[in-house]
C-alpha cells in the first residue's frame, strides 16, 4: 500500500518524498505506524518504545509486511496492536485503524494462527517441564523466586545448603535454564501454573 498517497484521515508520514514512507502517524487515532522495511534496520525495540512514550502514542502498527515474512518475531515490538500486509486495501486499513483505536487488535488470520501455535507449543513444553518437578523442587523454586538465597532456602526447608544446590541443579535441568537469572525469568512466566 502506498501510504503517502492514501486519502486516509490525518496520516502524516516522516520521510522525504523521494523515499518510501517508513514512519507515519495516524494523528486522530494516536497510532504510530512503522513500515516493515524500517524494523531492525533503522530502529530498535528501545527506540520505538522511547519514541512512543515521548510522543504519547498508545499503539504501534506495522504496515507493508511482505506475505512471506517471518511474523513470529514481530509480536515482540512494544504496544503492537496491528499488522497490515503490503497488499492491504485502504478500506481494510481504515477499518483496522478504527478497531485499534477502539482497543481491539488487528492482525491477519494467518499471523494470529502462527502466534497461537507458538504459544501453545511453549505452554505444552512448560507443562512438561513443570510436571517433572517434585514437591520439594517446587518449594525451592518458590523460595528462590521470593528472593531468598541458598542459605535462607536451606534454613526455611531445614536442609543443608549443599542439598539446596543439588535441588537447584536438578531444577535448572528440568526447566531448561542455565542460571539463577534465567530460572527467575522462568518463574515469573510459569510459577503460577506450577503452583496450581
Amino acid at each position: 500500500m502506498d501510504i503517502k498517497n492514501t486519502p486516509l484521515r490525518d496520516i502524516k508520514c516522516f520521510n522525504s518524498p523521494d523515499y518510501t514512507s517508513l514512519f507515519c502517524v495516524a494523528a486522530n487515532y494516536n497510532i504510530l505506524m512503522v513500515n516493515y522495511q524500517a524494523l531492525n534496520v533503522i530502529t530498535t525495540y528501545e527506540l520505538i518504545n522511547q519514541f512512543m512514550q515521548n510522543k504519547g502514542y498508545k499503539s504501534l502498527v506495522i504496515f507493508d509486511v511482505p506475505k512471506n515474512s517471518d511474523v513470529l518475531a514481530l509480536k515482540e515490538w512494544p504496544n503492537l496492536k496491528g499488522l497490515f500486509y503490503e497488499s492491504t486495501d485502504e478500506v481494510l486499513f481504515q477499518q483496522g485503524l478504527e478497531a485499534i483505536e477502539e482497543g481491539k487488535l488487528w492482525f491477519p488470520r494467518d499471523v494470529t494462527d502462527s502466534w497461537m501455535r507458538q504459544m501453545l507449543a511453549t505452554e505444552q513444553q512448560t507443562t512438561l517441564q513443570s510436571s517433572n518437578l517434585t514437591c520439594k523442587e517446587i518449594k525451592v523454586l518458590n523460595l528462590l523466586f521470593s528472593g531468598l538465597h541458598s542459605t535462607a532456602i536451606a534454613d526455611t526447608l531445614f536442609i543443608s545448603e549443599a542439598t539446596v544446590r543439588v535441588h537447584l541443579h536438578k531444577i535448572y535441568q528440568k526447566i531448561s535454564v542455565k542460571n539463577k537469572q534465567q530460572a527467575l525469568q522462568w518463574c515469573q512466566k510459569n510459577l503460577s501454573k506450577v503452583n496450581n
